[in-house]
């Protein structure tokens, strides 16, 4: 029997995602793949500011950039009756380039810390994957269908099969953690079922994923990221000759038999000339709307899709998934290294189901954006009415509450605090130490970001550097808690931060904060790390 801390299956962007966090903190996994190769289907084509704040920790967000579209490309997203009619508005979307000249000029804790990416699953995978076979942690196993699990006392033992030869392998391990999608076979393994809290499926689509350098045809509107119109949408994979359209059904079983011949399908939709140059790939799909009952059984726990499906509206999907791997990561590898307590995997659901929720009715929110402007338009309103309705209504790549502002108001591994929560809205990020929260990021006087500080560990940030952080480090020292002191001389930042003294957790958010010590730094430190479940 092959042993391993952690059985990672799946290996898709939140597999090796949490496959690499694991990694930073000093822990080994095995990372089993049924599939060999890197996915050749853009199913995201957009990673996130909070996401990227997160490949910035883990070393990844420089290769990102390099695989994506360039620093200079906007991200305008045209709405229009059809290529082969008119536009309607456009919402104007900054570049890489652009929201870094912002982030410098508007340093009120409001920005995040990296731009978002825009970058295709077909670019981004094959970076995660080089990092994978580098890291002497990672043993990336391609070629591994799970099968099913067993759990004790001590562990999980897992059965697998090799797919080229039907060998069966078993690895037991300390935790699992299920990346294996959609159809997640650990979620059915375990039995976890799935709640779409009401939130409605919708027909199916048809995609076109397709090679063309007519751009005098696609951008006879303009240059765009996304071009919406109703019945279809395409989308600018790498502002050269990529582009990927997604063709909506009207009913369920519109797309049961796919069409024929796609190229002659796509022209037809899309009602103008366009000279394709090559069809790489066509799928249907149906999106969906899924939150599993539980993320957690046991030693096993569920991430990524395996958890939560949402339309691709807002790109949340991958991105909560970048987040759960976060989070799960730092709370498995304290328990593998017997620096964390029991409360740490009950604290994982907890703290991430809530944000799945979110960000499910948040996608849906999105969706109804689009079936509503198309509702208008065929019922006879003017196009200009239709405009004013949807600048009303942008927010789909611009909710920088539901990226950055989700907080961990519940969790059992962070010290509330009494009082009134700050304000929170989906379109606007609330600069705040609240506890759960993610702490706003500042460029301190010298240019250097505040999130370059923080450590793999935990992180006390002392705005004092007095003497006060003293016996929360020694209470840390002594329970063998890692913890980096860095301290701030930094006013602008320390106003920001609200407190003295800020105490992160692995994951950057906040666990405790305090103008002083506290009374009992034990405790604080027990309630942190998930040995003290209790209050």
């Amino acid at each position: 029997m092959d042993p391993a801390p952690v059985l990672v299956v799946g290996a898709g962007p939140v597999g090796m995602a949490t496959a690499l966090a694991l990694a930073r903190q000093g822990v080994r996994c095995v990372l089993a793949d049924q599939g060999f190769e890197t996915s050749v289907h853009p199913k995201l084509d957009y990673v996130n500011s909070r996401s990227m704040e997160f490949f910035r920790q883990l070393g990844l967000a420089d290769g990102i950039r390099a695989a994506g579209v360039a620093s200079r490309h906007p991200a305008d997203v045209i709405w229009s009756t059809g290529l082969a009619g008119r536009p309607l508005t456009t919402w104007a979307l900054p570049s890489v380039d652009e929201e870094r000249r912002r982030i410098a000029a508007y340093d009120d804790g409001t920005r995040p810390a990296e731009p978002g990416q825009r970058i295709s699953q077909i670019d981004l995978e094959p970076v995660l994957r080089a990092h994978c076979r580098r890291s002497h942690l990672v043993d990336l196993r391609p070629g591994l269908r799970f099968d099913t699990l067993t759990q004790d006392d001590q562990g999980v033992t897992s059965n697998l099969r090799d797919v080229m030869t039907d060998e069966r392998i078993r690895i037991r391990s300390r935790y699992v953690i299920g990346c294996d999608g959609a159809s997640s076979r650990v979620r059915a393994v375990l039995g976890i079922g799935e709640d779409s809290f009401g939130v409605p499926g919708l027909p199916g689509a048809f995609m076109v994923h397709f090679k063309s350098r007519d751009l005098a045809s696609l951008h006879r509107h303009g240059p765009f990221w996304h071009y919406f119109a109703f019945r279809y949408v395409v989308i600018a994979q790498d502002e050269k000759d990529t582009w990927t359209a997604h063709v909506n059904g009207a009913h369920p079983d519109e797309f049961a038999t796919p069409p024929a011949d796609p190229a002659g399908f796509l022209l037809a939709t899309l009602g103008t000339e366009l000279k394709i140059d090559k069809v790489l790939l066509t799928s249907r799909w149906r999106p969906g709307f899924m939150l599993a009952d539980r993320y957690r059984a046991g030693r096993v726990l569920l991430a990524g899709d395996a958890a939560h499906r949402m339309f691709p509206t807002g790109a949340y999907g991958m991105n909560t998934g970048i987040g759960d791997a976060m989070d799960v990561a730092w709370k498995v590898a304290a328990l593998v290294r017997h620096t964390g307590g029991p409360a740490l995997l009950d604290s994982y659901e907890t703290d991430r189901r809530p944000v799945g929720l979110r960000n499910m009715r948040t996608s849906h929110r999105h969706i109804g954006v689009h079936m509503k402007a198309g509702e208008l338009l065929r019922g006879g309103v003017p196009p200009a009415a239709v405009a004013e309705f949807l600048d009303g209504e942008r927010g789909e790549n611009e909710y920088r509450g539901v990226e950055l502002g989700y907080r961990y108001d519940d969790s059992p591994v962070v010290c509330h605090e009494d009082g009134p929560a700050p304000p929170w809205t989906p379109e606007a990020y609330t600069p705040t130490t609240w506890p759960g929260s993610r702490p706003p990021s500042v460029l301190l006087t010298d240019g250097t970001p505040l999130f370059a500080l923080f450590a793999t560990e935990f992180t006390l940030v002392d705005f004092a550097g007095d003497g006060r952080a003293g016996p929360l480090l020694r209470a840390a020292a002594a329970q063998g808690v890692p913890v980096r002191h860095a301290v701030v001389r930094d006013a602008r930042a320390r106003e920001l931060w609200e407190r003295d003294l800020v105490l992160l957790r692995p994951d950057h958010h906040v666990a405790w904060r305090g103008n002083r010590a506290p009374a009992d730094p034990g405790a604080v430190v027990r309630r942190v790390r998930g040995a003290d479940p209790a209050r």
